[in-house]
């Protein structure tokens, strides 16, 4: 089988000195890849640094037959290898996405293969169903129904009979006649002025028993609206306490903490014309022994990096990056809010200028055309302010690349400056509790922050966080942050698999977000003109804090406001002083709303 000779084998360094580096190995006519500190190694290591290698500690086989494979073999070193955690004997096979560690403690790296054939896969991970969501079915039945009502008046019509009654004549009235009919009257009249007075006491009576009645019945009612003013006087008090005191720590980690992420990426710089990776050379001194990252001086007496498209050696920088960030979800689709430099490291400066291979901080510096036996390159610390400026280069804006032998700019011509691309080598999310990562892609950057979005794809609609809908924060404003730094501990899950007979151990990280609480200390100055004078701060505009998370890992994560609504990404920190920054989140709002607002 012969091999495209573009296909490389890639080296992620994961620890040791070597840290963050990204190698890429053609296997056009490899056979076998040595690791160890001898300086003729594949993969070389600091002899001091990485005392723990052998001088020839290991080395990656390539199989060429049929189907490309890979063998890891240790050469009795004196303190092993280790592949995916566990110790080797003799001879292995090499996977995809192993971890290879050059002593329990030591130097570790991933493997990878690019182009990666079909037939050449990772090892396969084991993972748990994730149930979907219960889908929410919602019937409406809407209807007019009209009754028709039929009435039929009934009269009912009573007979009338015209009855002619006999009068009789006038029999004569006596005197006892009289008197009996006067006592009858007597009695009449009394009984209807008793009946007069019993209705008006009983008219009486009602009256007041109603009037009784409903002046306990507004009483009452006065009593239950004094009591539900009282009650709301409580609420209301309860709240501006709340709200003076600020949510605590543990309501938001309960209520948001698995909306934040861990974030882990990797990049590397492409040159647009060619396709190739980007390198910043490295050079041997025959004279001292020495490694130095090298340099060159323009005509017009500027340093510039000595750039380059080949690393035959693979002693050269490349410029690439890699770590750990965090992140949290602002929609039910998976869209995930982060820091630019965690989603496309690429658009932000690149600091590294390299180190002298005896921690000399040196850098050997070519007059651009050199006439190698007229003159020598100069040898010029990496303090110095011409090389410390070339830490504010941002990949993405492009640079001269030069030719791998000799200080002369490809083609020639010092108006041939390229145009480079960026590319994630991996961006994978990892949501807490959850021992599977999920891949993401980056959607888009903002321009004015180090604030991005990015998004993965879930079986299920996801939680997001609530974003404050102003920019309204002051100094001594508590806030909470969740993300994930390096220095906090782990959790770690180890599982036995058995995949095709062979059995091993797979580690896996289980994230759980850290939480850390302090006070808006200091708030930054955005860019501004008032006039003729030019306003902003030295951190730009980003709010201080109290919050001593310093280190990798945080970047990107959630900062809580005492309403736990999310004001701004956790960004940075400065070690030395012990201070820590974070990005408004009107950045934030700004990416997730992209169409200019409608005027009508």
């Amino acid at each position: 089988m012969t091999v495209n000779p573009q296909t490389a084998i890639i080296v992620r360094h994961l620890s040791g000195s070597k840290i963050n580096q990204v190698e890429h190995i053609l296997l056009n006519g490899v056979q076998e890849v040595t690791i160890g500190r001898d300086l003729s190694c594949g993969i070389a290591y600091d002899g001091k640094r990485d005392d723990v290698v052998s001088r020839r500690h290991a080395a990656i086989r390539i199989e060429d037959g049929e189907k490309l494979a890979f063998r890891l073999v240790d050469f009795d070193s004196s303190n092993g290898t280790l592949l995916n955690g566990e110790q080797i004997k003799g001879e292995v096979e090499l996977a995809p996405e192993d971890t290879i560690e050059l002593g329990r403690g030591g130097p570790k790296f991933a493997f990878d293969v690019q182009p990666r054939p079909d037939y050449l896969a990772s090892r396969t991970r084991v993972m748990n169903a994730v149930d979907a969501s219960a889908t929410r079915a919602m019937a409406t039945a809407t209807g007019t129904f009209e009754v028709p009502v039929n009435g039929n008046g009934t009269k009912e019509l009573g007979a009338t009979s015209n009855v002619e009654n006999a009068v009789p004549s006038k029999p004569a009235v006596g005197k006892e006649t009289v008197l009996r009919m006067l006592f009858q009257e007597r009695q009449k009249s009394s009984r209807v002025l008793k009946s007069s007075v019993a209705a008006v006491l009983a008219v009486l009576l009602v009256g007041g028993g109603s009037l009784y009645w409903h002046n306990r019945v507004v009483a009452s009612q006065i009593r239950d609206e004094a009591a539900q003013q009282a009650a709301r006087a409580r609420d209301d008090a309860s709240a501006s306490f709340a709200q003076q005191m600020g949510a605590s720590a543990k309501e938001i980690v309960n209520k948001f903490g698995n909306s934040s992420v861990m974030v882990e990426m990797s990049w590397r710089m492409y040159d647009s014309g060619t396709g190739l990776p980007l390198f910043h050379k490295v050079v041997f001194d025959g004279k001292t022994r020495e490694f130095y990252p090298a340099f060159i001086r323009l005509p017009d007496g500027k340093i510039v990096r000595w750039l380059t498209l080949k690393d035959q050696e693979r002693r050269n920088i490349a410029i690439a990056g890699a770590g750990q960030g965090s992140g949290f979800v602002v929609s039910e689709q998976g869209h995930i809010l982060t820091n630019k430099h965690v989603a496309a490291g690429w658009m932000l400066p690149f600091t590294s200028i390299g180190v002298g291979t005896n921690g000399k901080n040196l850098g050997s510096v070519y007059p651009y055309r050199m006439d190698p036996k007229k003159q020598k390159p100069e040898v010029m610390s990496l303090g110095s302010s011409a090389i410390l400026g070339l830490k504010d280069w941002v990949p993405e804006s492009g640079a001269y690349v030069f030719d791998d032998n000799a200080p002369i700019a490809i083609g020639g011509d010092l108006d041939n400056r390229r145009v480079f691309g960026g590319r994630n080598d991996l961006l994978e999310v990892r949501f807490p509790g959850n021992r599977v990562s999920m891949n993401a892609m980056n959607v888009r950057a903002s321009t004015d922050a180090d604030t991005a979005i990015i998004k993965v794809e879930s079986a299920s609609p996801l939680k997001p966080v609530e974003l404050a809908p102003d920019d309204k924060i002051e100094v001594g404003d508590k806030v909470v942050v969740l993300g994930y730094p390096a220095v906090s501990q782990k959790t770690l899950s180890i599982t036995p698999t058995n995949e095709a007979g062979s059995f091993r151990n797979r580690r896996e990280i289980v994230p759980e977000p850290t939480v850390s609480e302090g006070i808006i200390s200091l708030i930054g100055a955005g860019y501004s003109k008032e006039g003729d004078v030019t306003v902003f701060g030295t951190v730009g505009d980003a709010y201080q804090m109290t919050i001593n998370n310093v280190g990798h890992g945080n970047s990107g994560g959630p900062v809580f406001n005492l309403r736990g609504q999310v004001v701004g990404l956790f960004t940075y920190g400065d070690r030395d002083r012990m201070v820590t920054f974070a990005g408004p989140i009107k950045h934030g709002r700004a990416l997730l709303n992209p169409q200019r607002a409608s005027t009508n």
